[in-house]
């Protein structure tokens, strides 16, 4: 004769299975950082013709199994950038939007990634230290956004650039 209670064991240790699968697919195998962040991230740029935004999140991560404090060593970017014309006047040929995050360590750069278009594009990435053999891994402190315009013309002769300002996310 069996328990009564092997029934009520396997579906409660099945719960616990499928819950544990279900948040290692959603952290993607990662362990989950109790002090990870996310800030809202916005950067614009108008000129003569054109006006271009870049939005969406920066989500700080430790990617590392290191003891806290834990180091930022990745920062997950989602968003969309926008290239607009706001005016009657007739913009470049074939001018593109620019986005620009790069992450830092005091003044040295980490990593950057530019997202560009021509009308509006969402994107998803990830900004990470570079993979060198050092005892401490070297933290993203800050992340900065910035919306440039350019036009795509023949190499090696590149386009004019202009820039919107450049916003900073400290890493809190």
């Amino acid at each position: 004769m069996t328990s009564p209670l092997l029934p009520r064991i396997g579906r409660a240790a099945a719960v616990v299975v499928a819950a544990a699968a279900t948040t290692l697919a959603l952290t993607g195998g990662a362990s989950a950082d109790p002090t990870a962040a996310s800030v809202a991230f916005k950067a614009e740029h108008t000129d003569r013709c054109l006006s271009s935004y870049t939005a969406g999140q920066l989500a700080w991560r430790n990617t590392l199994p290191v003891p806290p404090p834990n180091p930022v060593t990745a920062v997950k970017v989602t968003g969309e950038v926008a290239l607009r014309n706001i005016t009657p006047c007739a913009p470049p040929a074939n001018t593109v939007a620019v986005a620009v995050f790069t992450a830092y360590n005091g003044r040295t750069v980490v990593d950057t990634e530019r997202q560009g278009t021509t009308s509006a594009t969402k994107f998803e990435f990830t900004l990470t230290v570079p993979l060198v053999p050092t005892p401490v891994p070297v933290p993203i402190d800050r992340v900065t956004v910035q919306v440039c315009h350019t036009t795509i013309t023949p190499i090696p002769e590149p386009g004019p650039i202009t820039c919107g300002d450049i916003s900073t996310y400290p890493i809190a």
